[in-house]
């Protein structure tokens, strides 16, 4: 049995002890990663596995009847690391979405199809054996991820382009509805081009119109989940998602799409942190040159300032898009992002940014 193989069959075992999310368990996906899942590419006897949970961390009582324990201490706050008993299987659990996940499938698939960095990553490896994992190993391994992965962050735009924004807008084709390309992928429309590797694709829905379009991507076997209050849940059928929902995931054979409710109509868009902060409906959406409408970037800045103004973990794809799209703001775009972050983070670091 080859690599893939083994790692499909321990990850079928590993799903249905954990149960897949969107049927009540913990596992939002699993891929084989790793030198293993690379075709061609030396490696040691040992299959990574990336295992994507909600919520985060998993409790290790649940590895045990598997065989896996935790090896401590992790190497991140936000990743856990267990090893098999038969020292043939190596966990990497993460929550869904994070940057240790995304992490992950980015260098596998720039490992995938990057000739050389193959080449390198096989020469290191020799080395490593032959040092025998000394600490001076450690530190050459970690210098070499940490190359490739910038490698990987520069390879993505280019190597996908728009592709998973397409793949959306198919699936939304004939919803009569108004919907918009949101977050990070909005600013990317805006300017014309990929700046960022990106995890997956928001979109914003009129709340009116949830159950409609819930219709239509079920047609097209589509699941759904709703987040509230650090928790998801099953979105039954016929319910409609009231406030404080303002969220549902869509899920199908590992894709996944992020629908954002906003109470728009056909005259104001409305801030929902505050619903004092009002844009104009024709200077709240735009098209791209192919078409694809989505949320201008003042607004999609105005959203993501709450991750960057506060103690939370940093999000720097957040902080990567404010920086991409601010210098192509208009002077009235900018006046009104600073106007907003004044009204709903007064102390906010953009504020005198955009002055």
């Amino acid at each position: 049995m080859g690599w893939t193989e083994e790692a499909e069959k321990e990850g079928s075992r590993l799903l249905a002890a954990l149960g897949q999310l969107i049927d009540g368990g913990l596992v939002a996906d699993l891929q084989h990663v790793g030198a293993t899942s690379v075709p061609g590419l030396p490696a040691r006897p040992c299959i990574d596995l990336a295992v994507a949970i909600f919520p985060f961390p998993l409790n290790a009582e649940l590895l045990i009847p598997l065989g896996y324990r935790l090896i401590e201490p992790q190497a991140t706050p936000y990743e856990q690391r267990a090893l098999h008993q038969s020292g043939h299987f190596q966990l990497f659990i993460s929550e869904i979405g994070s940057q240790e996940w995304t992490n992950h499938l980015l260098l596998r698939d720039f490992l995938r199809q990057d000739g050389d960095a193959q080449r390198r990553y096989a020469t290191a490896n020799a080395a490593g054996d032959a040092q025998q994992e000394s600490s001076q190993w450690a530190t050459t391994k970690d210098a070499l991820f940490a190359e490739l992965l910038a490698q990987a962050n520069r390879w993505w735009p280019t190597y996908f382009g728009f592709q998973p924004v397409e793949f959306v807008v198919q699936e939304l084709n004939g919803f009569a509805h108004p919907w918009y390309i949101s977050s990070g992928w909005a600013i990317d429309l805006f300017l014309g081009r990929v700046t960022r590797v990106h995890e997956d694709v928001d979109v914003v829905v009129n709340r009116a119109d949830q159950l409609l379009l819930r219709e239509q991507l079920s047609e097209r076997g589509w699941r759904f989940l709703t987040p509230l209050q650090g928790k998801l849940e099953a979105w039954p059928p016929h319910m409609r998602l009231e406030m404080p929902r303002h969220q549902f995931h869509a899920h199908r054979e590992g894709q996944f799409i992020d629908f954002l409710l906003t109470d728009f109509s056909a005259k104001t868009w409305p801030y929902r942190r505050n619903p004092l902060i009002i844009r104009h409906a024709e200077q709240a959406f735009r098209q791209s040159s192919q078409g694809i409408p989505y949320l201008v970037p003042e607004l999609v800045l105005l959203y993501k300032s709450k991750n960057t103004g506060s103690n939370q973990r940093p999000r720097f794809k957040d902080r990567s898009d404010y920086d991409a799209a601010a210098p192509h703001l208009s002077r009235e775009a900018r006046a009104w992002l600073c106007w907003a972050l004044i009204a709903s983070d007064p102390d906010h670091p953009w504020i005198q940014e955009l002055n």
